[in-house]
């Protein structure tokens, strides 16, 4: 049989979408006839439709020779393992291995301008030292890190996969882990396979778009903290390279400094103790936490942990969220029973407490107890839809309806997480501005108040 998406109408002229299997488009005619309903269009749901249908756009991919191993692959209806291979040979790509190349290219630059101010001055040894250490040993490490993490591994896992399919193993948990929480728990689910399938292909096209909303909420975040560590950075080797200086001035004149000047001065001859390795190390270690940061927040295992931070906590939700209803979108238009999707999409929400209460919550469905158990972090789904039902012709516009508002709702609420990335992002940037200011206003007190009254005494 072949899997038809069709647009009908009812005797009230109601439009009604949905996917159905039928022998030919004359079989599927015949059944909505049944339902009485009557065939306004109808498209086949297979991959040599898709190439018919896009035949204007796929010449320009072969020109660009995009895919062109996974389509050699599936056009050739080689084996699953074969398919998996050609995908490991493709080129892959991530935001952050975009942000390594300006990172080294950057650290080169300053490296080189440490090198004309030291040739200019005769001074600066340190800083000459340190742009050296950033150019060369820091920036590669970070290059290094990020290629590990978004290009060899995925390639590794993804040959692994190919090696266990072949034999006929089961697929390792390394490679299960790596798969996006929807698709892993689709695949972890108790529906058959016909339905695993049809739910997982379903779920990829918005799983792509997904993905980028997830990046961009990343670099979101990632900016103003990268701004903060730069902000760092830039007070450590101000207070590591110029304060003494106005130390001796101030030791060479006898003069009586304020507490502030002093506590500025405690600061600077510990920072003078560790010298370029200490600086080095808080450079290294800002840079692990921005990594540490970045993988954290595009994996998404911390989800839970800052859901109840408030404020941050809120974007955390509401991504949750938008994998519940995306999963339940995808499941109910699938014809999954009502009680199977909620076990699923919660399975893939990424928290455990709503994965427990969705368990509670299908087993209360699917015995028709009609009671509803209180979910707080599922709030903003209206899950009460699920627990009624319609029977006869009404059935397939309501499951159609139902898989429509949580794809709305899905789409929703991906949108305002990123908005509140935004949010979060413009009070880092506030707040490091503030904190800076500070900083900084502090620093030239402390330094300047001695050196001002010094002159007058000198005058």
């Amino acid at each position: 049989m072949t899997r038809y998406r069709y647009e009908a109408i009812d005797r009230s002229d109601i439009p009604i979408h949905g996917t159905t299997d039928a022998d030919s488009e004359s079989d599927l005619v015949g059944q909505l006839t049944a339902r009485g309903l009557r065939l306004v269009s109808s498209s086949e749901l297979s991959l040599n439709s898709l190439i018919d249908g896009n035949m204007t756009t796929l010449p320009r991919l072969y020109q660009l020779r995009v895919g062109e191993q996974l389509r050699e692959a599936l056009m050739t209806e080689l084996p699953a393992h074969e398919a998996v291979r050609a995908i490991a040979a493709e080129p892959l790509s991530h935001p952050l291995l975009g942000v390594a190349p300006w990172f080294q290219a950057i650290a080169i630059a300053m490296f080189l301008g440490a090198v004309g101010l030291h040739q200019v001055t005769g001074g600066f040894p340190a800083v000459v030292g340190g742009m050296a250490a950033l150019a060369f040993i820091i920036a590669p490490a970070v290059w290094l890190t990020l290629n590990v993490l978004y290009q060899k591994r995925p390639r590794r896992l993804l040959r692994i996969l190919a090696d266990r399919l072949e034999s006929g193993e089961s697929v390792p948990s390394l490679v299960r882990a790596a798969m996006p929480a929807e698709v892993r728990c689709v695949m972890t689910s108790q529906m058959d396979d016909d339905s695993k399938a049809r739910v997982a292909a379903e779920l990829l096209p918005n799983l792509l778009g997904r993905n980028f909303r997830d990046q961009q909420f990343v670099m979101t975040l990632l900016g103003p903290l990268i701004m903060l560590a730069v902000v760092f950075v830039a007070i450590h080797t101000t207070v590591l390279l110029v304060v003494p200086g106005f130390k001796k001035i101030f030791a060479d004149f006898g003069t009586n400094l304020p507490a502030m000047t002093e506590l500025v001065i405690s600061f600077s001859d510990v920072l003078v103790w560790f010298g370029f390795t200490g600086w080095a190390i808080v450079v290294g270690l800002l840079i692990a936490c921005l990594i540490l940061t970045a993988v954290s927040l595009s994996v998404g295992r911390v989800g839970e942990l800052l859901e109840s931070v408030p404020l941050l906590g809120m974007a955390f939700r509401w991504a949750m969220q938008a994998r519940v209803a995306r999963v339940l979108a995808a499941t109910i238009r699938c014809d999954v029973p009502y009680g199977e999707s909620l076990r699923t999409a919660t399975a893939g929400s990424g928290f455990q407490s709503v994965k427990n209460r969705g368990e509670l919550l299908a087993c209360e469905l699917e015995s028709g107890s009609g009671a509803m158990l209180h979910t707080e972090k599922l709030s903003g789904l209206p899950l009460s839809l699920l627990f009624a039902t319609d029977d006869g012709t009404s059935a397939d516009q309501r499951r159609t309806a139902v898989a429509d508002t949580f794809q709305s709702l899905s789409e929703m609420l991906d949108s305002a997480t990123i908005g509140q990335g935004r949010l979060l992002s413009i009070l880092i940037q506030m707040s490091t501005v503030f904190l800076a200011g500070i900083i900084i206003g502090f620093g030239v007190l402390a330094m300047f108040l001695p050196l001002i009254k010094l002159l007058n005494d000198l005058s």
